[in-house]
Formats: C-alpha cells, structure tokens, sequence
C-alpha cells in the first residue's frame, strides 16, 4: 500500500508510542458512494498480558483526526469503520471531538456484530494507548487522536438519555470492554 510522507510520518510517530511489536500490517480501500478516494489504515498485535489484541489505527487523507480502536479478531472490519468516521469528517467538512457519539446503524444492519455506534474518547481511556497524546503537530500539521469504543445501542440510549458522565460511570461500574 503506498502511504503519503505525512501518513509515514504519523505511523512513525505511534510505532514510538504504542506497544507493538515489528509487524505492522496495512490496509487500503474505498468505501461505497460516489467519492473514489482511498483510505489507509494500519493494525498490528499490542504486547499484551491479555489475549490476542489488535490495535487498528487510520492513516488519515482526509482529516486531521487519527482514530484508533482495539480488537481481538477483527481488525479489517474495525479499519473499516474508522475510515468511514474520517470519510464523515471529509463530508462533513467538520472535525469530530472528545465524547462524540456516532451512530453506524447502517453498518450493523449488514452486520449484526457490528455496533450500534461509536464513542469517541481520549487514548489514554486504554493503558495500551497511554502514550499517545490528544493532539500532537506531525509535519507541521496539527493532528487530534481518538480512541473509538463501540457502544450498543443500550449504552447509546443511556448517554442520550442521561448524559456523556452517566455512561462513563457505567463503563467503570462494569470494567466496559474497549474491544471492537
């Protein structure tokens, strides 16, 4: 996959940060519409105590966020749906934030392990994207990171109904799994 010196120069800079090993595997593809431009992602094992974990990180064309998630054995489909968040930003001309909330309800109709939305939180909500800062200027170009969290669609309904802290005190209450 050919990356850009920008996309290099951001997979650099978590490849410092992160704790992966040397096997970094990349992914490009085009999503469904009428825009034809590709994305770029990456995913590689964490050293981790606990199973198998993948982290899957965008390589962004099109926005200044990098989204990143954790999976245990779906890394296509978790890069996937990181590109289409960075595809909403390209759209949308707006840049998403920390707490945003965004609903895939198309994407989990063709696929019912797919979630129904997606939360976005500061990396260092996993202890294995601790070092990986909110902001951080890579080649002159300020870039936001976000750690996405897959909400179902009762957690969703929670934080609609009584707010961003009240589905965070669920997720401590209850050890949330961050996992894709």
């Amino acid at each position: 996959m050919p990356i850009n010196k920008h996309q290099a120069s951001i997979l650099a800079f978590l490849f410092d940060r992160l704790p992966i090993g040397d096997d970094v595997d990349s992914l490009e593809f085009s999503l469904s519409g009428v825009f034809k431009g590709k994305y770029h992602a990456a995913h590689a094992a964490i050293e981790s105590e606990d199973q198998e974990v993948r982290i899957v990180f965008t390589l962004p064309s099109y926005s200044s966020s990098v989204f990143l998630a954790l999976t245990r054995t779906r890394p296509g489909e978790t890069a996937r749906l990181l590109a289409n968040l960075e595809d909403y930003e390209r759209e949308s001309s707006l840049g998403l934030g920390l707490g945003e909330v965004i609903k895939t309800p198309q994407l989990a109709q063709r696929d019912p392990e797919t979630p129904f939305s997606v939360i976005l939180l500061r990396t260092t909500t996993s202890l294995d994207c601790a070092e990986v800062p909110d902001r951080q200027e890579i080649d002159g170009k300020p870039m936001s990171f976000f750690l996405a969290v897959p909400l179902t669609k009762a957690e969703w309904e929670l934080r609609r109904q009584f707010g961003h802290d009240a589905l965070m005190d669920k997720f401590q209450t209850e050890g949330k799994q961050l996992f894709f």
